[in-house]
This record gives structure tokens, C-alpha cells and sequence, in this order.
């Protein structure tokens, strides 16, 4: 049923720090959710307040309208879709899978084209940026690929969770804008600890030149997550992120980072295999990668 009236049943699969945030947002505002994760601990908090917590993805996809899906990787996406019980053997099909997943357009638009050619069911990627942050707070922002007909269907809910919503084109183009996006956010955070370390080895403080560039032209939503989270003196994350680039230029590699970085790697292998594919040069990124691969594969030693 479609209409004025039409109020889609939502069911969300995948709830990490982003999508269980998502998922609550969605209720909060009014949303009626479903919820269901390949970890059945993580949907306990959300039985406790009343949501309906179906026994596999293959029950959730028949009592919803549009299945959202935030997972880590694309294997975890065509497990969920594709699996034992997955949506895909849901007596009844739902309408729309709108997958918030970073994973590759060429990934993207293979799952869909299987699911579709079996269930009907289309498929829209909206990979999302802000982080638990935006989650929490409704302000994400959602690149959208797909049927311009399915984006309008899901807007209303995505609009719950979003400050920027868009349509940027086909199906997987919603991927090609996630991975544009994480080519400058990558970039932005190395280039924000080279410059906090240069400014202290000369004596200006990592804090003191993040208040003074508030406002200017260096300023920017990852500067601005680092004041917040100092100022909350939060020790992981982002900021965390930035104060291990700090010590790897200063000659000391941080142990907490071993093995803990496996998103920013394979968000880089995304963006590297779409350039490959086209010939573009990603310089900047692949020396990112390389600050990636010293934090991830050592332990405790000077670089």
C-alpha cells in the first residue's frame, strides 16, 4: 500500500555503535522498528524497551516494509541477505533494502541485482558519515544510489536520521560518494596530527592551535569532533586516532592500535580498488595507508 497515508513498517539488521543509535533514533521519532543483529546480545537492550525482536533476518524481512542494514563488511551483508534465514528466504519479500553498509559499488550493485532477480526486492545503498555522534543526534549525512521511486519511498525514514540527505544517482553511486568522502576524511585526520605534532615539537600545544583555528580556514567537522572529544577527554576514537599519529611521527607506535583498525583498511581498499578501476591516482590516501598499516601491524616499538 503506498499513499499519503503509507506508513512502512521498519525493520534494522546490525547494531554496532552507528547502527544502534540509527535504530533507536528511528523509534524515537516515531518510526515503527524491528530489530534483529547476528549477535543476539546486542538486541537486548532494545527488547527491553518494547522492540520487536524477531527470531532471524528471514522473520524480519516478513514483517517489514524496508529492511535497513548497517554491517561491517560486504561478506557480513550477503550472509545476512543471502545466508541461513537470511531476507532472502522471507516468505514474504519486503519492498526495499536500504543498506547503510560501507562496502564496494561493485559489491553493491551484485547483491542487489541477486536479491532483485530472486525476491523483487530493490535496493538502495546509503552509506552514511558523522559517525555515533550524527547517529545519536539525527544529523548523519546519507548518500544515496538507486531508483529515484525507492529513494522517495525511504526518504521519510531516512530523513529521521539524517542533516543532509541526498540522491546522488544509480545504484552504487551512494558507495562512490561514501568513498570520496572517506578519501578526504582519511586525509584531513593525517594532515590535522602532522600539523598538532609540528606545532609541539616548537612548543604550541595540540589544544591551544585547535581552539586558535576554530572559525578559520583550516577549520573543519573532523577539528571540530577532536575539540569536542578533548573537551570530553575522551580517550578512544577520532581524537584517539589523531594523538597515535601524533606518536608514530614522533618515532613510537601505539600498542592499543594493533589490530584495531581494520574499518580505516578496508575503507582504504574500497576507494583503492575504485581507483585502480579508473586509473586516478590517490597518492595522498596511499600514504595514509601506510600510517595505517605501521599502527595496525605493530606492537609497542618504536617505528
Amino acid at each position: 500500500m503506498t499513499g499519503n497515508n503509507y506508513t512502512p513498517k521498519v525493520g534494522f539488521i546490525g547494531l554496532g555503535d552507528i547502527g544502534a543509535s540509527m535504530a533507536m533514533r528511528l523509534h524515537e521519532t516515531g518510526h515503527e522498528v524491528a530489530v534483529w543483529n547476528r549477535t543476539t546480545a546486542r538486541t537486548h537492550p532494545f527488547a527491553a524497551q518494547g522492540f520487536p525482536v524477531p527470531h532471524s533476518a528471514s522473520e524480519l524481512a516478513t514483517m517489514c516494509d524496508i529492511v535497513c542494514l548497517c554491517l561491517s563488511s560486504a561478506e557480513a551483508v550477503a550472509d545476512v541477505v543471502f545466508g541461513p534465514d537470511g531476507i532472502a528466504s522471507a516468505s514474504a519479500a519486503p519492498r526495499i533494502i536500504v543498506d547503510h553498509s560501507t562496502i564496494s559499488p561493485k559489491d553493491t550493485q551484485a547483491l542487489a541485482h541477486r536479491l532483485y532477480t530472486q525476491t523483487g526486492t530493490t535496493w538502495l545503498d546509503a552509506p552514511v558519515s558523522g559517525g555515533p555522534p550524527g547517529a545519536r543526534a539525527g544529523t548523519l549525512a546519507i548518500m544515496v544510489g538507486g531508483r529515484r521511486e525507492d529513494f522517495e519511498t525511504a526518504a521519510p525514514i531516512l530523513e529521521s536520521l539524517a542533516k543532509r540527505l541526498t540522491h546522488v544517482g544509480d545504484l552504487g553511486m551512494g558507495q562512490l560518494a561514501k568513498a570520496s568522502n572517506q578519501i578526504i576524511g582519511f586525509i584531513t585526520t593525517a594532515a590535522i596530527a602532522e600539523a598538532f605534532a609540528f606545532a609541539e615539537a616548537a612548543g604550541l600545544s595540540a589544544k591551544t592551535l585547535s581552539e586558535a583555528l576554530t572559525g578559520g580556514f583550516a577549520d573543519s567537522t573532523v577539528l571540530g569532533e577532536y575539540r569536542r572529544a578533548s573537551a570530553a577527554e575522551e580517550m578512544g576514537g577520532l581524537k584517539g586516532l589523531i594523538e597515535a599519529y601524533m606518536e608514530l611521527s614522533r618515532g613510537y607506535i601505539r600498542p592499543d592500535y594493533a589490530g584495531k583498525i581494520d574499518i580505516l583498511h578496508k575503507d582504504i581498499g574500497i576507494a583503492g580498488a575504485i581507483a585502480q578501476a579508473n586509473g586516478t591516482p590517490i597518492p595522498l590516501l596511499h600514504q595514509v595507508e601506510t600510517l595505517g598499516r605501521l599502527l595496525h601491524y605493530q606492537r609497542g616499538a618504536k617505528a
